[in-house]
């Protein structure tokens, strides 16, 4: 059989031939009875008792008529008003309604979404051996709920324990989180029960609970109902039965109940079906999971929807249970026991209505939800996570937390995704919290942002040149690269000694045009034969007459590059042989006026320009090391990761320095890509199969955002300040 043997079918009520046990007793009490009444007594009061016996086995949805009827006479006979007391009784909670008990409460501490960075597994794995460890401990059961629960845009996961019960590692001890789990206030409340919902003074309440894990998922069970609503807490209440004799017991005799169910039903002319024999190899698998002593639990999932009205609830409620049916799963109304539920939702208080026998192991295939928690930090917003969380993101804060190694981010996206968004609010946001930025800007779309800020684009050659060796720790390297980039390959080793030569002839007090300072120590060679130094200075005389004259040297003083935001226009080099080696000067240029500010931000736009050119790529790297020491943060924005996938040939060292480059960035905004260029992006990150599958599925304007070992998915949503300087479809709109 292909389904996994994890939770199925609700299988913790006994089953007579196939059915629920209530409703063998009553077709076969009005089958006698409907025999007896026609046959002997011919008694119509008889025959009708028949008929109505018969009609309570009678299935209604998920329940039966019988069990309906029950139900409502119970519901008949309880008080309408019930109070509940949540209250701190020294280091513990204390919740009061039909008993007392003791609890703790423990939050989970997470960030991002579990489930991409495989933590999921991890936090599951820890939550069963915490249970495994208390329930052979322990000859009583043992009572334990996990509670995803949203406080607005917020949501966070929750573990209640009895008062001596303790978490497993990454769980802080929050009792004033139980208060948002319990949908009450702190203190003493009073709750009208209602069929269909519960009331009390500020809000209504509906409780649903899961009946059935057939159609879903086996990696992750509940991972569809994590986002159902932002007034919606989704509880799990696990029983341990306590002790691993008993539990064993039980199982066994679970084993042997399924077994004599499937034989009676053969006797009794019926086919075993895949279905039974299905049901059968879960209760033997459960069976050896004790054996090997994992808890024997029972389960029931609960889904409470919360409203300021009765119409609002009947919405929300009916939302919720559409959307759970498209994630595989069955949400039962609970007429009448909307009270019961509630506290057992709350506290794990009514085992009899638990749903599902599972074990420790089947923890994981559940996947206590997990949730986006976002990034944790504090700061104004760049989008939302799934459920509708802020998500703030800054690299020098992600380093100060200790998240990243270094401040760097690679985003990357097809066009039209957001990459230039996402971008120019990072930089705005950086700006308000005073820290500079420099963008090189090969085609002048940063404009907007410039005039936000009261400066202007900087175009090298156009409006002034500029000098990248200013203080520059590394500008012999800066120099090399510039010449090997400029000639199309790396400099040989008499070209080498040649440049050697010209460099110390500068002297300590380096020339402010060191460009043209070269070119003239060089300059006799042009007289002379073919030769390295003669080569060497053909390729400077282009930086000083050439190609590439004003970028670096000109009439008057270098531009100034001051103000806390820097937009380097490179528009006209763009697309041009000079392109890489602009950028290069550029991005040197950039570090040190970034850096003076001791958190700033270097962004290259098309930084293919520099990954596709080995000499280039080789300085890079280089800079990528000192950022943590500049204070810089490298932004590199990637339109075609094709670019980086035709970096050098595949297996070539050029080609594994870009991918190391850009695995090297630990934060990346990777946005939808074309699907051919999808696998690429794969590759060169690393990126997991649910990772791939994530980034297949984006739409515009979302990302999976890697910081470290956490990822997030993010819909980037600018506000109304934002609008101002992101707008790169107004050519398109004329």
């Amino acid at each position: 059989m292909s389904e996994p043997l994890g939770p199925g079918p609700a299988d913790v009520a006994a089953r007579w031939i196939g059915v629920r046990r209530h409703q063998a007793v009553l077709a076969v009490l009005g089958v006698v009875a409907l025999g007896d009444g026609l046959l002997r007594t011919r008694s119509v009061l008889e025959v009708t008792l028949a008929v109505l016996l018969g009609a309570g086995a009678l299935p209604l949805g998920a329940e039966t008529l019988g069990g309906v009827v029950a139900a409502a006479i119970a519901f008949s006979l309880r008080r309408r008003w019930s109070r509940l007391t949540v209250a701190r009784a020294g280091d513990r909670v204390v919740v009061e309604s039909r008993e007392v008990l003791g609890v703790n409460a423990f939050v989970l501490q997470h960030r991002g979404r579990l489930d991409l960075n495989g933590q999921d597994h991890l936090v599951a794995a820890r939550l069963a051996a915490s249970i495994d460890a208390a329930a052979s401990a322990d000859r009583h059961d043992r009572r334990i709920g996990v509670h995803v629960c949203r406080d607005g845009a917020r949501a966070s996961t929750v573990l209640v324990t009895p008062a001596d019960g303790v978490a497993p590692a990454g769980w802080d001890r929050d009792d004033d989180a139980l208060f948002t789990a319990a949908s009450a206030r702190r203190g003493t409340s009073w709750w009208l029960e209602r069929w269909w919902y519960l009331r009390t003074s500020d809000h209504v309440t509906c409780v649903l609970r899961v009946g059935d894990l057939r159609g879903t998922s086996h990696d992750a069970l509940l991972a569809g109902l994590q986002n159902l609503g932002e007034r919606v807490t989704l509880s799990i209440q696990v029983t341990a039965i306590g002790g691993t004799e008993r539990a064993r017991r039980v199982a066994e005799r679970a084993v042997h109940r399924q077994r004599s169910d499937r034989a009676t039903t053969v006797a009794a002319g019926f086919r075993s079906t895949a279905r039974t024999q299905l049901v059968e190899a879960r209760a033997e698998r459960r069976e050896l999971d004790v054996a090997s002593g994992r808890s024997l639990m029972r389960l029931r999932v609960y889904v409470t929807v919360r409203a300021s009205s009765c119409s609002a609830l009947r919405d929300a409620r009916e939302a919720a249970r559409r959307r759970a049916l498209d994630a595989g799963v069955r949400l039962d109304r609970g007429g009448g026991r909307q009270w019961l539920w509630f506290i057992d939702q709350l506290t794990g208080s009514t085992p009899r209505a638990a749903t599902h026998w599972i074990t420790s192991a089947d923890l994981d295939a559940l996947r206590v939800p997990s949730h986006d928690a976002g990034s944790g930090l504090d700061g104004r917003a760049l989008g939302t996570v799934a459920g509708g969380a802020p998500f703030a993101l800054d690299p020098f804060d992600l380093y100060g937390a200790g998240l990243v190694a270094n401040p760097n981010v690679v985003v990357a996206g097809a066009i039209g995704v957001g990459k230039s968004t996402v971008v120019k609010m990072m930089v705005d946001r950086a700006l308000a919290r005073g820290r500079r930025a420099v963008i090189v800007d090969p085609k002048g779309e940063y404009g907007d942002l410039a005039r936000r800020y009261g400066c202007r684009s900087v175009a090298l050659g156009r409006d002034g040149w500029c000098d990248p060796f200013l203080d520059a720790t590394d500008a012999s390297a800066l120099a090399r690269a510039m010449i090997a980039s400029a000639q199309g390959q790396p400099l040989t080793d008499e070209q080498h000694f040649a440049f050697d030569e010209a460099w110390e002839a500068l002297g300590r007090d380096r020339p402010t045009r060191v460009m043209r300072a070269l070119f003239e120590s060089t300059r006799p060679a042009l007289d002379g034969q073919a030769s390295p130094s003669r080569s060497l200075a053909l390729t400077l005389r282009r930086f000083v007459d050439g190609d590439l004259a004003g970028l670096f040297d000109g009439p008057g003083e270098p531009v100034t590059l001051d103000g806390d935001l820097v937009v380097l226009d490179l528009s006209a080099q763009w697309s041009g042989d000079a392109m890489a080696v602009a950028a290069l000067s550029a991005v040197a240029a950039a570090q040190r006026v970034a850096a003076a500010a001791g958190a700033g931000y270097v962004v290259l736009d098309e930084a293919w320009a520099l990954l596709s050119d080995p000499n280039a790529l080789a300085w890079l790297r280089g800079s990528w090391k000192l950022a943590r020491s500049l204070g810089v943060s490298h932004v590199l924005v990637l339109h075609r990761w094709g670019d980086v996938a035709a970096v050098g040939d595949e297996g070539s060292a050029q080609r594994e320095r870009a991918r190391g480059l850009l695995r090297e960035c630990e934060t990346a905004w990777l946005f939808r890509q074309p699907p051919d260029e999808a696998n690429d992006v794969a590759t060169a990150l690393a990126l997991s199969t649910l990772e791939r599958r994530t980034l297949s599925d984006l739409r515009r304007g979302e990302a999976l955002v890697r910081y470290g070992a956490h990822r997030s998915v993010v819909r980037v949503t600018p506000d109304a300040a934002d609008h101002q300087i992101i707008d790169t479809d107004a050519a398109m709109r004329v």
